[in-house]
């Protein structure tokens, strides 16, 4: 059976009309109306007929239908796997992954990756920016987003980065610590308690970038190893910390966390890979999805 005829017949059943029909599949009408008469006459049933200036269903057409979207889904689904295949960019990618999947687009990003490329599976691997960057240069992972500071000069220089965004992390503190923080620079907020958090991570690494050139050491009340429990720790009295200015400005809406007004540091968010990998069809088609996902070139 032809798909084209059975993709016609859809497409009028849901357009409810011949020129609505014509336009969408982009042919003439007459085309429209041909390839509707083959399927009909193919089956030797009556699957749409003439309504005032549209086309309704007739009983036929309306048991057949739901069996007749499956099968122009399927046969979509075949002819891009096929043109995946075709590409030559197939296999497993290796990818590891931080924070959480929204923020790192991580959903659009293998959205786009499967549509274009379903010969491509995934091992995603959760970690901090830090370890992710160095299991990617070490060979266990293939790619990997990562975290650091602005133009990546903590990176290895081993690593081949595409830039994705920038992003500001403020200070926070406990509601009720507003004389402790508001006006202060980090020396004075050195004095607090703060969450700290391992070297590999990126909250320690822009606290370093903060403090050591001070010669100021922050006085360490907590260490924890994810995001989440920092926040959980801050709302509850306990300490400070850095977050991303979204989650910054939420928590204090809804919880009354004080936001330092003189202190920020700023980020930068990154895919990576060894440098020269770039040019393996699997790698170079994630660095060019993940830059549409992000909106880039």
């Amino acid at each position: 059976m032809d798909y084209t005829a059975l993709r016609v017949f859809v497409t009028i059943a849901e357009q409810g009309s011949l020129t609505r029909a014509a336009t969408q599949l982009c042919i003439t009408q007459p085309a429209v109306s041909l390839q509707l008469k083959k399927l009909q006459s193919e089956l030797s049933l009556t699957l749409l007929e003439r309504s005032g200036p549209g086309m309704r269903l007739t009983d036929a057409g309306r048991k057949l239908l739901p069996a007749a979207q499956r099968a122009v889904e399927v046969f979509a689904e075949f002819r891009t796997a096929a043109r995946g295949l075709q590409d030559g960019v197939y296999g497993n990618l290796r990818i590891g992954t931080i924070i959480d999947p929204e923020f790192v687009r991580l959903g659009a990003t293998l959205g786009l990756l499967s549509q274009h490329h379903p010969g491509l599976t995934f091992d995603l691997r959760q970690g901090m920016s830090g370890n992710v960057a160095r299991d990617v240069e070490t060979g266990l992972l293939d790619v990997g987003f990562t975290l650091g500071l602005p133009g990546f000069k903590d990176l290895s220089p081993k690593l081949h980065v595409k830039p994705l965004a920038e992003f500001t992390y403020k200070v926070i503190a406990p509601a009720g610590w507003g004389h402790e923080v508001t006006g202060k620079d980090w020396t004075e907020l050195a004095t607090l308690p703060w969450i700290s958090t391992p070297e590999p991570s990126v909250h320690s690494r822009l606290l370093a970038s903060a403090f050591d050139g001070l010669g100021v050491t922050p006085r360490i009340a907590a260490r924890v190893d994810v995001e989440p429990s920092m926040m959980d720790l801050v709302k509850s009295g306990v300490a400070l910390s850095l977050a991303r200015d979204s989650l910054a400005l939420q928590a204090a809406k809804e919880h009354g966390v004080v936001v330092a007004d003189r202190v920020a540091l700023q980020a930068e968010l990154g895919f990576i890979c060894v440098k020269g990998r770039e040019a393996e069809p699997a790698i170079g088609a994630a660095f060019e999805l993940v830059g549409r996902a992000w909106g880039l070139k």
